[in-house]
């Protein structure tokens, strides 16, 4: 395989990868590499971290990857070639990100009484944050692919996620007597308060969630059927007065 003399990335066409591996391993001191606005280069030598650039353009040496030539054992100063591992993550904030709850919610609203199965859908932007920490926790398992799309790490995260937000929209309906009916106009608040509770666990991972939002919360239309026709009820009841509509409900729980 020819040596290589310039080492860089440009990215692809869209921005959803995270993690690109540079196809060669064999470097030269002496190579230039150039690491884009928003990337950061990651020298791997034996599955260990070495150094780590951001963005600029430099010349390889051994000045400047003192950890990869103490892991190769090259006297400073030495011209020969090397090989190591280079990947670049992609630092810049990723929009898009969309999530939603596989299996409903079951809960009892707090305010009807009637058991409902409640699914919630939004979007979140995810960042890298720690590259040291993205290396041990994904790249180090990164040996058969050359890129890892955010897709991937997604659909990896996605327990954690779905997790997190089911126990939110729960506590804000059973806890805080919140009626489904209602908890569109929480949304906001109840957006962050997930992203509060997930971000700890992202950054676990080398992750920061620049943003989270819940976009809709909603049943299937035979539960609010059943909402719908207590609401009947009531204003049937209420047209006939002396409490009775409260008496009736007493009984159906």
């Amino acid at each position: 395989m020819a040596i290589i003399d310039v080492v860089r990335f440009d990215g692809l066409k869209s921005r959803d990868w995270l993690i690109y591996k540079y196809p060669s391993e064999q470097l030269v001191f002496g190579a230039q590499l150039i690491v884009q606005e928003g990337q950061v280069a990651l020298f791997v030598k034996g599955g260990v971290l070495a150094d780590v650039f951001y963005p600029g353009t430099y010349t390889l040496a051994t000045e400047n990857l003192p950890i990869l030539r103490s892991l190769i054992n090259l006297p400073f100063g030495n011209k020969t070639p090397f090989s190591a591992e280079v990947y670049f993550v992609n630092t810049a904030v990723v929009l898009d990100v969309n999530w939603g709850t596989i299996d409903p919610i079951q809960l009892i609203d707090p305010k009807y009484y009637v058991k409902l199965r409640i699914r919630a859908f939004g979007q979140m932007g995810l960042r890298a944050l720690d590259v040291t920490t993205l290396f041990k926790e994904v790249i180090g398992g990164m040996q058969k692919f050359d890129i890892v799309k955010l897709d991937k790490i997604k659909e990896y995260y996605r327990g954690i996620l779905v997790i997190k937000a089911k126990t939110a929209i729960a506590d804000a309906i059973i806890n805080n007597g919140i009626s489904a009916l209602e908890i569109s106009t929480k949304l906001e608040t109840l957006s962050e308060k997930v992203r509060e509770q997930v971000s700890p666990e992202f950054e676990k991972y080398g992750f920061s969630v620049s943003n989270f939002f819940i976009q809709s919360i909603n049943f299937p239309d035979e539960d609010f059927e059943k909402i719908n026709k207590i609401l009947e009820d009531k204003a049937a009841f209420e047209i006939m007065g002396d409490g009775r509509y409260a008496t009736k409900r007493s009984f159906d729980v």
